[in-house]
């Protein structure tokens, strides 16, 4: 039966000579992996089903404001893998971001600043200093450990170390899990919890300050990479659009190409996926390529985080920070991120954009009048943090996101126990980047993280056909 649907396939061959790397999907984990190829002298042709690059992280402009699917954020700034990503491709000039550091706690009608290290952790007024005290003695053995040693603690729930904590303290990992998980503490294992932290280490050489592009939509990202697969690949690397791969043609437990959605046969020597496995795997893929136990193994790694988000454009500015987390139960939004205050090119002269979000169920981000409830709710928050806001309101843009990864999904199914970039025991030339596969991080950086950790797999392989 194999042997009949590869024979009929190569007579329908759309392209005369075997493409050395064949992408499907165009987000950060594909565009990252295809740039990492092309400078590495291996042309690529990457198919993305949309009509635009950036997957989960692509913008639209809608009222004249540049409103982005989901907020994205670049953590540790310059030390971030996608800034890696563009210094290896030697690009780095062309992204040019802004720091988003003026970040705050809301509680109780104060603001309080976000610690931007551990020393700051001691001025944190947000808490009573003997909790400060107690804040330090559980972060700086984190700040100081090791990758490896963390790996032990991603079994380990986050909320073993905070569920004795006051109110105000916790917090604290409220705020940090919001802004490097969009997630909440009950979801985010230690050794996650961890690595975070390691990473925002200033005596290791981290940062705590975050990036956001300079011309607005986080997608920019995403449009400079594409740019370069094509100029660098001097018209052998292509990205196409409105294009989508609907089978993975495996024969003798090696890839031999993909199925286009026209019918079309595309050969190539290997293929890489870069959207959720667990999906691809089901979809991509004639019954039988995988054996049970290995696709069993694959959905336990199907957990996803579901979010209501609002855009609301204002008239006037109501405040002069970038990223205010409210504190407490009182509050549904768990952000509010001032999106003109971090760069104006996304809103039209004299208005300013704002996004509040919170992690919701699944079922909740699919009923609309369960939707309308939580934006209601965080817009009463602001109404209540903000006397200016009700009336500087021009208009509103609620939003659910039922498709939103989370990185670490749950304790126990983090780093090293997600996705393999590889299954060689399965089929030889398949393999797998983005926030699905290993990688540490959120989202977009993991995706590029995944991609670095993918990239040397890959030209193996490929050195090993000739």
């Amino acid at each position: 039966m194999e042997d009949d649907i590869y024979s009929n396939l190569i007579s329908k061959v759309c392209m005369p000579i075997k493409c050395a790397c064949t992408v499907v999907g165009a987000g950060i984990g594909g565009l990252s992996i295809a740039a990492l190829l092309v400078h590495s002298g291996i042309p690529v042709t990457v198919f993305e089903k949309s009509d635009k690059v950036g997957g989960r992280t692509s913008s639209m402009v809608f009222r004249n404001h540049i409103l982005d699917n989901g907020f994205h954020i670049m953590p540790f700034y310059k030390k971030s893998a996608i800034y890696g990503i563009f210094k290896k491709l030697e690009i780095e000039s062309n992204l040019k971001l802004i720091k988003v550091k003026n970040i705050a706690f809301y509680d109780r009608s104060k603001f309080y600043n976000y610690p931007k290290g551990i020393g700051d952790i001691l001025n944190l007024k947000l808490v009573s200093f003997s909790n400060r005290i107690k804040l330090l003695k559980i972060l700086l053995p984190l700040a100081f450990s090791s990758i490896k040693k963390s790996e032990r603690w991603d079994s380990i729930p986050l909320t073993r170390i905070t569920k004795d904590l006051d109110q105000d303290t916790r917090s604290f990992f409220d705020a940090v899990c919001m802004l490097a998980f969009a997630d909440v503490p009950d979801h985010i294992s230690l050794g996650e919890f961890a690595r975070t932290i390691m990473r925002a280490n200033p005596l290791r050489g981290g940062t705590s300050e975050f990036g956001y592009p300079q011309n607005g939509g986080y997608d920019t990202i995403a449009k400079i990479l594409s740019h370069n697969i094509e100029k660098v690949g001097e018209m052998n690397s292509i990205i196409k659009l409105n294009s989508r791969v609907q089978k993975i043609i495996v024969k003798d437990r090696s890839v031999k190409g993909v199925v286009t959605s026209d019918g079309a046969f595309v050969p190539s020597d290997c293929v890489i996926v870069s959207y959720p496995a667990y999906l691809a795997i089901n979809d991509l893929f004639e019954q039988g390529t995988f054996d049970h136990e290995f696709i069993a193994k694959v959905n336990k790694l199907n957990v996803t985080t579901s979010v209501v988000e609002v855009h609301f454009a204002l008239s006037k500015k109501i405040d002069e920070r970038q990223v205010v987390f409210p504190v407490g139960n009182d509050f549904t939004a768990k952000g509010i991120f001032f999106i003109s205050n971090i760069t104006r090119s996304v809103s039209p002269k004299g208005e300013h954009l704002v996004l509040a979000g919170t992690p919701t169920s699944s079922e909740d981000a699919g009923k609309p009048e369960s939707i309308r409830r939580i934006s209601n709710a965080m817009k009463s928050d602001l109404e209540k943090m903000y006397p200016h806001f009700k009336a500087s309101l021009i208009w509103e843009r609620p939003m659910a996101w039922q498709l939103v990864e989370s990185v670490v999904k749950k304790p126990g199914v983090v780093w090293k126990q997600k996705m393999p970039h590889e299954v060689n025991e399965q089929v030889k030339g398949l393999f797998f980047v983005g926030d699905s596969t290993v990688s540490y991080g959120i989202g977009t950086d993991s995706a590029a993280h995944s991609a670095l950790l993918c990239h040397p797999k890959i030209r193996s392989y490929l050195s090993s056909l000739r």
